[in-house]
């Protein structure tokens, strides 16, 4: 396995709880699927704010530009852990592991990118 990406981002919850009390910006960066998750939660801008940190970590690791936030999506699986779609072409044989936390206050991500 080759290592061809390494992302880290630290967001403040507060800045995106902040972002996403504007009508329709949810919505320009993140799914639908997303957006509901996070909406289910109790801690709702926490889970965006990691989500936003996973999408800036992901878009740093990726070994090509110009992929939209709105094509990198966190989802979870039955086990809890985060796993990431990316919907380019691009990312076809990429293995994109990721790790993600938060507190009240901030919210961070790690990607490793391999081939």
């Amino acid at each position: 396995m080759e290592i061809i990406g390494i992302g880290t981002d630290l967001v403040e919850v507060e800045r995106i709880k902040a972002f996403a009390q504007k009508s329709g910006a949810l919505k320009r960066i993140f799914s639908t699927e997303e957006i509901n998750y996070c909406q289910a939660r109790k801690n709702q801008y926490e889970h965006l704010a990691v989500r936003f940190a996973a999408k800036e970590a992901v878009f740093k690791a990726l070994p090509f530009e110009g992929v939209a936030f709105k094509n990198i999506t966190v989802i979870n699986l039955e086990s809890g852990r985060p796993q990431v779609v990316v919907k380019d072409v691009r990312a076809n044989g990429l293995n994109i592991l990721i790790s993600l936390s938060h507190t009240r206050h901030y919210a961070i991500a790690q990607v490793i990118v391999t081939k």
